[in-house]
């Protein structure tokens, strides 16, 4: 009855997600009761009908439950392999039971049963053993060792058997009872182990679902604020480009120029604690920010074709602190994660910043100015020279090296410059690819 019940549990609690080795299980535990139910009958019906096919019917149980535990291990076998090699096994036990009675060997029946029971327990606890190993599921190894046990039970009443010929179960006498209330005893241990054990798979798969759904929105949220930042980026550019007299491609040199100048630095070593692939990306996504300060600039100052007075120059060196101010508001407005507005900020405050500390609009100097201030400054010095302005000629590629060289250790930090001349020849060809016409 307890059998018959407990495929009735199980198949009522997992009926709307059933995996293959629940069903196994199930049709195992049914086969069993049928087993136990010939039994009880003895003197009611025949014989070979109570003990051959009650034990035909627990051998075929045991290939069933045997399957459950390679199911779990997630090897996929057919229910119809499964039901063939339970009918062979049934076949063969049900064959060989009826030799040895009609052999005249019938007592080496019960020593047939407690052999193939001890082995089947024993391989089907190795299974679940390897299953607890892999996946660490809670009541993994409780199950397992239960099956253990109940092999070992098995294990002893083969030897009680060989060596105290304690006979058949119904025989009665001491060791028989003690031996079959152990085995009810794990046998129902081992039933509640691997209800807990499904419950706990069926938790982990439900707990899943809810991270995946969980990450799922996680990523649809980043890409929407990616997506919201590009647009406000974009916007924010196209604003500082409207405001300056610099052209479009001054943009696209000075955002090359930082990228070359920061993967040099990453591949020679330098500043590796600050310099990832991720802080390039995002380097090159922020340099055309770097004078988004000057839309603060009155145009009689910023359009203006000669040389500034002095009052004039101090007035546009606040785009500094003005372009600062602006991208902390984008940060505000886009988020705080945002590693480009994070780096823009730093780019628009510091990049006029110098390494000897008589730059603006802090007078930093040293480390102390953001690294991506400090290559920003050196990228956009370079275009300023060898583009023509309307208050110069264009310098020649090898006359503004010689300038930024000499402003190596005072202007500029020397690892920045020390990757400038290393990466020259790409300047050249970045400064004629994108050139103005």
């Amino acid at each position: 009855m307890f059998c018959i019940g407990g495929a009735v549990v199980l198949f009522t609690q997992f009926k709307n997600d059933k995996q293959t080795y629940v069903t196994s299980w199930i049709i195992g535990l049914v086969l069993l009761g049928l087993a136990t139910f010939l039994v009880s009958l003895k003197g009611i019906i025949p014989r070979f009908v109570y003990y051959d096919l009650g034990n035909t019917l627990s051998i075929s149980s045991y290939v069933y439950t045997y399957y459950s535990s390679q199911h779990l291990l997630g090897r996929n076998f057919s229910f119809r392999r499964i039901g063939i090699e339970a009918l062979l096994a049934a076949i063969a036990m049900f064959g060989l039971l009826n030799f040895l009675e009609n052999t005249s060997n019938i007592s080496l029946q019960p020593l047939i049963v407690a052999i193939l029971a001890t082995g089947f327990n024993l391989i089907t606890g190795i299974a679940i053993y390897k299953f607890y190993k892999l996946r660490q599921v809670p009541f993994s190894l409780a199950l397992s060792i239960s099956f253990f046990i109940t092999a070992f039970i098995w294990f002893i009443r083969f030897i009680s058997i060989s060596i105290l010929d304690v006979g058949f179960a119904y025989d009665g006498g001491v060791i028989n009872i003690l031996t079959f209330i152990a085995l009810m005893v794990f046998g129902i241990t081992r039933f509640m182990f691997f209800v807990a054990l499904v419950t706990s798979l069926e938790w982990g798969k439900k707990e899943d679902l809810i991270t995946e759904n969980y990450l799922m929105k996680i990523q649809l949220a980043n890409q929407n604020t990616i997506k919201t930042e590009k647009q406000f980026l974009e916007t924010l550019n196209s604003l500082a480009k409207a405001r300056d007299g610099e052209t479009g491609n001054h943009i696209i040199r000075t955002q090359h120029y930082v990228k070359l100048l920061a993967q040099r630095l990453q591949s020679s070593g330098t500043y590796l604690e600050q310099i990832s692939n991720e802080y390039i990306e995002a380097l090159f996504s922020s340099a055309p920010l770097h004078d988004i300060g000057k839309i603060g600039i009155p145009d009689s100052i910023l359009l203006k074709k000669g040389p500034l007075t002095d009052e004039e120059w101090s007035i546009m060196k606040t785009h500094a602190f003005i372009g600062e101010s602006v991208m902390d508001s984008a940060k505000m407005d886009i988020g705080a994660g945002s590693k480009v507005v994070e780096i823009a900020i730093k780019i628009a405050g510091g990049h006029h910043e110098k390494w000897d500390g008589s730059g603006y609009p802090r007078g930093l100097s040293g480390q102390v100015i953001p690294l991506e201030a400090r290559i920003m400054a050196l990228a956009d010095m370079y275009d300023a020279l060898v583009t023509e302005r309307p208050y110069k000629k264009a310098w020649t590629h090898e006359k503004a090296m010689a300038e930024i060289i000499s402003k190596r250790g005072n202007h500029f930090d020397p690892a920045v410059v020390d990757a400038f001349i290393a990466e020259q020849e790409a300047f050249k060809e970045v400064a004629s690819n994108f050139r103005d016409d």
